[in-house]
């Protein structure tokens, strides 16, 4: 078995890695091509730190392995909450300078890793043997690649795990520097444990509320009016309306199939032969034409094993379909470039520029770049002086004397990317060849220090095409969405929504919605603030009915099945009330009876018809009598006189009159203490945890780009 497969077994680590490798065949077209082109994406921000669409997709390809059932968008909101919540705790950790340390990492990957699960990395006690494993990493690194799809999704594993663990590991210390301060004293372990240990046996008579209220006494309706008079406040509701969801997805047919399949045949024939490669991508592909060139690794995978058999400028790829996907592509370019290249430069800033701050304008900032790179040209050796004399870059100027260090292709659009970008990798670029370039930090003078490792770089033209439903598909679908409204027009709720299930629609039951809220969770369609708005018209009614048209093509069936106003909703607060009220009248009817006597318990269950329950063992931890709580019966059980009859207590279920016989502890010496200790250090931290990491979100500056860039 390879340790690919053992990874698999082991952890679900391993499903980030595949899933990437399958991003092109398993998302909708909105993300395709853009991760290909635009790794580096920003989608929102939490507390001005960027969320990037990799990290997104990838949180959100992980919940799909596991969750297929379960809808995209439902997934991809899931994901985006993964994410705050991962930034939130990074950021506070950051704040208060958490860190991680080298030991750190290799005590994470012997604790924590995917790889510490792994038999082969164990030693005779089944603790991992590092020895072992390191081993294993030389081997790893030694092979390229390109040797088996195996080799490098073991490789992808290995790199995730060395991003994810300083993180996880700053995380961790930020949770124990919170929780260190919260521990269970000495004396509330004592207290719990003793609770735990104290037992009482008693002897009562019960009797239920619902007896009383037949016999003695029932509740009127000006006893709550008068009750609800007084207590105003307690009682007034908001404005909500309760809405279901039946949901019918626009599928294409067989004949919106057979016909897509005609025209991609046609369009790939028309592709292969033609020229005009840019035309024909920015006419018939849902995305643009991208003029970038890119290392083979980089490539998505499909791309990646494509250019390992045919690398010939000209070579077609598909048609290949997923789903309703369609893709082809054309390789419409190829060049050798260099993949390292060492860079010096002089940096001229201006007021207009990021990060490298200066105010003089961005005009005069070009006429001193300008002069500077002639005089470098006509004389290279003053480059390096010039560093110290005129580089804005002042940190990297006393650090590294203006290098910019190793500069990897894949990095470019990261490193210099402006209007008239200098091309760092181009073989015409020798060793010390100087070029002008502008980038958002303003203009820089480069040049080029040293360069290694030449590998070619490829372009290709990408159509990507999606299957929609046609015309007719949708008027069949619209057909049988106005049938099911029809068949259950005066169907109600639990009706309504059990047919459509029996017809495998997709259902969201019961969801109560305020006027203000801006989306309805687990719709989260661009029409819940259109639907939110109809549910509230003035002239709504309880059991209206609406279609709703996606722009996706989807319907949406809306049921209003309650309308609740703002107001003091009598019947309600009637069911709320009358056992308060009930209680109130019973304590002051049993308490004149039982004034200034001393009723034995046998007299109580005389006088009510009730038999004697006899030597029941209570537990004052648990509160339970017969598999009730009874806080209030309990509590008086362990405080009262023994053999001495109980006032009435009023307890959950009804009347209790008891008589405590004894009473005795169970609890053993200090020493087992530790384990209650551990117990409620457990259940605190938890609740803390919870409560903590909400208050982090809310108070959170957070911004979602999503519907812009996805």
């Amino acid at each position: 078995m390879s340790f690919l497969e053992k990874i698999r077994k082991n952890t679900w680590l391993v499903f980030f890695f595949i899933s990437i490798s399958l991003l092109f065949f398993i998302l909708d077209p909105n993300i395709l091509l853009k991760f290909f082109t635009e790794n580096s994406t920003v989608i929102g921000k939490v507390n001005r730190d960027n969320i990037f669409l990799k990290e997104y997709l990838d949180y959100f390809q992980f919940l799909k392995q596991f969750r297929e059932d379960e809808v995209d968008e439902h997934l991809k909101n899931e994901a985006w909450k993964l994410l705050v919540h991962e930034k939130v705790m990074n950021q506070q950790a950051k704040k208060l300078g958490i860190t991680s340390t080298k030991k750190d990492f290799w005590k994470a990957i012997e604790k924590q890793s995917i790889y510490s699960k792994i038999i082969d990395f164990q030693n005779e006690k089944g603790k991992m043997d590092m020895n072992k494993f390191q081993f294993y990493l030389k081997n790893l690194e030694k092979l390229p690649s390109s040797l088996t799809p195996q080799i490098e999704a073991e490789k992808n594993i290995w790199l995730y795990e060395k991003n994810s663990i300083p993180k996880r590991i700053v995380a961790k210390k930020y949770i124990e520097m919170l929780m260190y301060g919260l521990n269970t004293s000495f004396i509330e372990a004592l207290l719990n444990y003793r609770d735990k240990n104290q037992f009482s046996i008693i002897d009562y008579v019960f009797i239920p509320y619902s007896d009383i209220e037949k016999k003695y006494y029932k509740i009127q309706s000006h006893d709550i009016y008068d009750f609800i008079k007084k207590n105003k406040f307690l009682y007034k509701k908001e404005n909500l309306r309760n809405l279901s969801f039946i949901i019918f997805r626009s599928h294409p047919s067989l004949d919106d199939e057979k016909n897509m399949d005609l025209k991609i045949k046609k369009l790939f024939n028309k592709f292969k032969s033609s020229n005009h490669n840019s035309i024909i991508v920015t006419n018939q592909s849902e995305k643009p034409f991208d003029s970038n060139f890119y290392l083979k690794n980089n490539l998505p995978l499909f791309l990646k094993h494509f250019v390992e058999k045919k690398n010939q400028v000209g070579s077609m790829f598909g048609p290949f379909k997923d789903d309703n996907i369609y893709i082809m592509a054309k390789l419409t370019g190829k060049k050798m470039v260099y993949n390292s290249v060492l860079s010096s430069h002089i940096l001229i800033s201006h007021k207009e520029a990021v990060r490298f701050y200066n105010n003089r304008t961005k005009k005069k900032a070009e006429e001193i770049a300008k002069t500077i790179y002639d005089i470098v040209i006509k004389n290279p050796d003053r480059f390096n002086s010039l560093v110290w004399e005129k580089s804005d870059d002042i940190v990297n100027t006393k650090k590294n004397k203006g290098n910019l260090g190793w500069i990897k292709y894949e990095e470019q659009n990261e490193a210099f990317k402006g209007k008239e970008s200098f091309d760092f990798f181009s073989l015409k670029n020798k060793k010390g060849t100087i070029g002008l370039t502008e980038t958002k930090f303003g203009y820089h003078i480069i040049r080029i220090d040293d360069i290694k490792d030449i590998k070619p770089a490829y372009q290709f033209a990408i159509i990507i095409k999606t299957l929609t439903p046609s015309k007719k598909t949708e008027d069949i679908l619209y057909q049988k969405i106005i049938k099911f409204m029809k068949e259950n027009k005066n169907s109600n709720l639990n009706t309504f929504i059990n047919n459509a299930r029996k017809k495998k629609y997709e259902t969201i039951f019961l969801k109560e919605i305020k006027n203000h809220q801006w989306n309805i969770q687990d719709l989260n369609t661009e029409l819940d603030q259109e639907i939110i708005n109809w549910s509230y018209e003035k002239n709504r009614k309880e059991g209206d009915v609406k279609i709703f048209s996606a722009y996706n093509k989807d319907y949406i069936m809306v049921f209003l099945s309650k309308i609740q106003k703002k107001g003091y909703p009598i019947e309600e607060i009637k069911n709320n009330i009358s056992p308060f009220l009930l209680n109130k009248k019973i304590s002051h009817y049993l308490y004149n009876i039982m004034k200034n006597k001393h009723i034995s318990l046998e007299e109580i269950a005389y006088f009510f018809r009730k038999k004697i329950n006899k030597s029941c063992k209570i537990n004052f931890y648990q509160s339970m009598i017969k598999n009730y709580k009874e806080p209030k019966v309990i509590g008086y059980a362990f405080s009262s006189k023994l053999y001495k009859t109980s006032k009435p207590i009023l307890g959950e279920r009804g009347i209790f009159f008891i008589r405590t016989l004894k009473r005795f502890n169970t609890s053993k010496k200090l020493s087992y203490l530790s384990s209650e200790i551990e117990s409620l250090n457990a259940d605190l931290r938890k609740n803390i945890l919870e409560k903590i990491g909400n208050v982090l979100i809310e108070k959170s500056n957070i911004k979602d780009y999503r519907k812009n860039n996805i």
